[in-house]
């Protein structure tokens, strides 16, 4: 039960953190709302680090644990599992085509200001895509939901679904809700590769490799 809680603490700490810091910082007397853009993105990579740093240490042990195990079977894991996940980028794929031939909406909200940042802050959204998010979402999103629920499809479909809806701007657009569905995809394969191998280091790889991909392609176009 006091794992329980604790893992239910962390993944609530995902919805919070950003507004304990930014008070935080209110009480130094720097309002985080009334800085420049670039001041901005500091204080947004300086949080985002701290915030990294105590997820690693609220995990230590088993980060520890999963690393050495993740250091001896990593060729096994990877190998086993590409292809589960080229799979899952490929119904990606397929269901972004089809919600954008029904909605006749090439991209979902969050996709267009992500291209947009990339264009206009390219080292901040190289920090985002594949140090914060791939560490903090696969901690969050997957390893403390697996510790709170025990049940295996119960958190493969939970953590998919979650994965999905935090990556669309707009809840009350049924565009965007339809959008979800190949973030929801891919939450659910990651979901399922890091339940089989039981090691978020895994994950992790295939998450920071696949948002570095797309990253370079954005770059490319």
């Amino acid at each position: 039960m006091k794992k329980i809680l604790k893992n239910i603490l962390i993944f609530l700490s995902y919805f919070i953190y950003d507004i304990l810091f930014k008070a935080i910082l209110y009480a130094f007397n720097i309002n985080y709302y009334t800085l420049d853009i670039k001041n901005k993105i500091i204080y947004t990579i300086i949080i985002g680090v701290i915030y990294i740093l105590i997820l690693i240490f609220l995990y230590r042990k088993e980060l520890k644990e999963e690393l050495k195990d993740y250091k001896d079977n990593y060729k096994k894991y990877l190998s086993n599992n590409i292809i589960i996940y080229l799979i899952g980028v490929l119904l990606m794929g397929v269901s972004n085509i089809i919600i954008s031939k029904i909605t006749h909406q090439s991209l979902a909200g969050n996709e267009e200001i992500t291209r947009g940042l990339i264009k206009l802050y390219p080292i901040y959204m190289i920090y985002s895509s594949i140090i914060f998010a791939p560490l903090v979402e696969e901690l969050i999103i997957r390893k403390s939901l697996k510790n709170i629920l025990k049940f295996k499809y119960l958190f493969i479909i939970l953590s998919g679904l979650i994965f999905g809806l935090l990556h669309i701007s707009d809840y009350k657009d049924i565009n965007e809700i339809l959008f979800s569905i190949p973030y929801i995809i891919m939450g659910i394969d990651f979901a399922y590769i890091y339940y089989k191998t039981n090691n978020i280091f895994t994950t992790m790889t295939l998450h920071m490799c696949h948002n570095l991909i797309l990253l370079i392609i954005q770059f490319i176009i």
